[in-house]
């Protein structure tokens, strides 16, 4: 997060970039949490990151700009671990619930994280949220599989994996906001058997939600 050596410390102009990159969205990050995405103030952030103000309108056109690539590279990477952590299950309903699992442990252990990506997307500006809802709405298609359970795949509305979705980010940003973030996975049966219910029924997806809870 501090700055880099004065002097002729042997990195390219890219290398700096690049770093001055990473701890600036390290350094949004951070400030999000503490102060919130309203109150934010560009020559806060950018002392923290350990980078001059003019540098940072060299990276970024301005805080929103920052926020949003921010955003990506937290959504970039979990979707990563999501896709590692799927790739093994055998099932649909195992793959959800090692992608609950994985993000709920993910934003446990990056507090300041979870904020930036649940919380202050929805209020910050027009378009952060429409990023958000966007993201959001990618989580679709997986989701959707689980007609494929159904005897008729039609007998869902169409608003039903929106919903869920909306109801899981709900209960997740619930914590944040009370302060308890590090107990986010304690959430995980509850958001399985949410989940799974429409695809399973409500007895198979209570059954899962409880091996989820000793797993």
């Amino acid at each position: 997060m501090g700055p880099l050596p004065g002097g002729h410390h042997g990195l390219t102009r890219e290398q700096i970039e690049d770093s001055q990159r990473e701890r600036l969205i390290a350094a949004m990050a951070a400030e999000v949490a503490e102060v919130g995405y309203r109150e934010l103030r560009v020559r806060s952030f950018t002392r923290r990151a350990g980078v001059s103000t003019r540098d940072f309108y060299g990276q970024f056109e301005d805080k929103e700009a920052c926020f949003l690539a921010a955003f990506d590279a937290v959504r970039d990477y979990l979707e990563a671990r999501i896709a590692a952590a799927v790739a093994a299950e055998p099932n649909w309903s195992e793959r959800v619930i090692a992608a609950l699992r994985v993000s709920l442990e993910f934003f446990a252990s990056e507090p300041d994280l979870g904020r930036l990506c649940l919380v202050e997307p929805v209020s910050a500006t027009p378009t952060i949220a429409v990023h958000f809802r966007e993201a959001v709405l990618a989580c679709v298609p997986p989701l959707a599989k689980g007609r494929e359970l159904l005897a008729a795949g039609d007998s869902l509305p169409p608003s039903t994996e929106d919903s869920l979705l909306g109801g899981i980010i709900s209960l997740a940003t619930r914590k944040i906001l009370t302060g308890e973030t590090e107990q986010l996975p304690e959430l995980l049966p509850d958001m399985v058997d949410f989940a799974l219910s429409p695809y399973l029924g409500a007895e198979l997806a209570a059954k899962l939600a409880a091996g989820a809870a000793t797993n």
